[in-house]
């Protein structure tokens, strides 16, 4: 895996429903070799798909994610990912878990998590309600449509929601501009024969500058703000050069912790996403009737 792969990566977690045309202008590609290599990639499980996140907000709740030790298999984190308000569930290398959550009582869902797990998470993080413009029927319809598939081609996306093609456009974009939703690659262990591209969580206050300036090829993916937290994505040419670059990373002034986010499997829950869609286009049609 080289630069042109990390770019590439770095380019579908801005925007992934890009066209192969598109994503090739930006990594001086070729369409059919940007296909290429996201094939590749694919074979690999490096790229093990895609994820439709949407702004909990929309469903008034807020975003919470818990982090679990322990040495976790396939079968509990199925069982987390059954559980009430869950979102995703991220099963790492290590064995720890990490559980993201759209609820409306954090203390709740937390406790009711770690009653299931048999421990209590060991911290957690979460995005207060913020406000985001009002969602239509017609932009909660697309949403529902890509929940299955967030990359369904675009002929399949109007014949799923019966919308005209000048509808579907004008609402998915602003939906995508507005951070309302995000369509995110789902990023296994991402290591191969020489060259690494992996996912570095940085705990801490530093600056993206001193980040780069050590590790060198970085793409800041996600910025958190309490607590600080920064969701980086690095490449390297190998394990070794990984281990010495981190290690002075740690040293660093503003760094609490460093730590190297290997994905063994990454779980959606599709029917919370189904739900609260659905539940938010019942509310709407009432209103409308109520109203008209």
């Amino acid at each position: 895996m080289d630069s042109k792969d990390f770019q590439l990566l770095v380019a579908l977690d801005d925007n992934a429903r890009q066209s192969y045309q598109s994503l090739g202008r930006q990594v001086l590609l070729s369409a059919p070799a940007v296909r290429d290599r996201l094939k590749r990639l694919k074979s690999k499980r490096v790229l093990q798909g895609f994820n439709l996140m949407i702004n909990p907000s929309v469903f008034d709740r807020i975003g919470l994610v818990l982090f679990f030790n322990g040495d976790f298999q396939r079968k509990t984190a199925l069982a987390a990912l059954a559980a009430p308000d869950t979102s995703w569930v991220r099963l790492k290398l290590d064995g720890q878990m990490i559980v993201g959550l759209w609820t409306k009582d954090e203390d709740k869902s937390a406790d009711h998590l770690a009653n299931i797990l048999g421990t209590k998470p060991s911290g957690r993080i979460f995005t207060p309600r913020k406000k985001c413009a009002p969602v239509s029927i017609t932009d909660l319809s697309i949403m529902d449509a890509l929940v299955d598939d967030p990359k369904m081609p675009f002929g399949e996306l109007l014949k799923t929601t019966g919308l005209s093609p000048k509808t579907v456009r004008k609402h998915l974009n602003l939906l995508l501009e507005t951070k309302t939703i995000s369509i995110v690659p789902l990023l296994g262990a991402l290591a191969d024969s020489g060259e690494l591209i992996y996912p570095l969580v940085i705990t801490g206050t530093v600056g993206m500058s001193e980040v780069q300036r050590i590790m060198g090829e970085t793409a800041l993916l996600r910025d958190i703000q309490e607590p600080p937290m920064k969701y980086v994505l690095c490449r390297s040419n190998s394990l070794a050069d990984v281990t010495a670059k981190v290690r002075a990373l740690e040293k660093v002034s503003g760094v609490k912790s460093v730590e190297i986010s290997l994905n063994r499997e990454v779980m959606v829950s599709t029917d919370l996403r189904h739900s609260l869609i659905r539940e938010k286009i019942k509310e709407l049609e009432m209103v409308r009737v109520e109203t008209s």
